[in-house]
């Protein structure tokens, strides 16, 4: 008889991938399925989402076993399991403190725009970065780990008003939205923990402009008896939902609506064999997508600019023949 199999994000994703259900069966008809889009499987008679609907993102994730989690609650995690928004706001709050003050990060800049910055130079922050293209998530998802599945996630939110998502400008305030929706050390105000929100950084910074990056933010996940979802026929206890993400999302299986949660998504898994072919069609695009386009390294780039100004500039001493 089998031992019963332990609970772990990556059996949780692989229970639940819509691989078989949207035709993939290999590198090309991954390929395609994401050049036509990356659209998840709706139920019949529904619209599909459109990639420019400003409500649906991607993420890709280079290991299928790793959890939808921020980096600075995955950080946290791994010191205390029982992370509660108090202790993410208290960290984000001495993170800041310690920048803003110690270091002198952040002049003119609101507490979110710092984050922003922050999280897109890899320091912990509670924002999770996804892309706003489909092309661009399977980089993130093929680009290492050769010898690991990766695994891509499409992403959506619901409609609020005007055919716009849930959206938080870091502008517009000094202090961040979320600050003061801790209730105490255990819990949180409902309005934040039924959030999951969109942040477009709306800045020319190359990298984020390349990644076509925005931000997820929201409350921790938060256990309501409307607001379940089940592994191996057992419902995901409020730890478990934790560790798959830490935002209230929804996974769908089968038909389920999960009509209470404030963000749904789906996921593929990328076979390993594949990786080194998606990469090689990434970088045959026209505007292609590889490592230094998406990464463009700026400052190792100076000597060089620097270089070919010379170079030009004594070719204008030369007299015309």
């Amino acid at each position: 008889m089998d031992a019963p199999q332990r609970y772990s994000p990556g059996r949780f994703f692989r229970d639940r991938e819509i691989n078989e259900k949207v035709g993939i069966t290999s590198e090309k008809a991954l390929w395609e399925w994401v050049e036509g889009g990356a659209q998840p499987p709706h139920p019949e008679g529904t619209v599909p989402l459109s990639p420019a609907s400003e409500r649906t993102f991607y993420r890709g994730q280079p290991d299928d076993g790793y959890a939808l989690v921020s980096r600075l609650f995955r950080e946290i995690w791994a010191n205390d399991p029982a992370v509660t928004e108090s202790k993410m706001q208290n960290a984000e709050q001495h993170l800041l403190r310690v920048l803003k003050h110690g270091e002198g990060l952040g002049r003119l800049m609101t507490d979110g725009e710092l984050l922003a910055v922050l999280q897109h130079h890899g320091i912990p922050t509670r924002l999770i970065d996804v892309s706003a293209g489909p092309l661009e998530a399977l980089f993130f998802a093929v680009d290492r780990a050769e010898d690991t599945d990766g695994r891509l996630f499409i992403i959506e939110l619901p409609v609020l008003k005007n055919g716009l998502p849930d959206i938080i400008d870091l502008t517009a305030q000094d202090a961040l939205e979320w600050e003061g929706t801790a209730l105490g050390p255990h819990y949180a105000k409902s309005t934040w923990t039924n959030r999951v929100a969109v942040i477009h950084p709306n800045d020319l910074d190359p990298r984020m402009r390349a990644q076509r990056g925005r931000f997820l933010v929201g409350g921790l996940t938060a256990s309501y008896p409307d607001r379940t979802m089940t592994f191996k026929g057992k419902r995901l206890t409020a730890q478990q939902l934790d560790a798959t993400s830490n935002l209230g999302i929804f996974f769908p299986k089968n038909s389920a609506p999960g009509a209470k949660w404030p963000a749904k998504a789906w996921t593929v898994r990328i076979k390993k064999q594949w990786k080194r072919g998606l990469r090689d069609r990434l970088k045959a695009l026209g505007k292609p997508i590889t490592m230094d386009s998406m990464y463009p390294p700026i400052g190792e780039v100076r000597r060089l600019a620097l270089r070919e100004i010379g170079r030009l500039s004594r070719t204008y001493s030369v007299p015309p023949s």
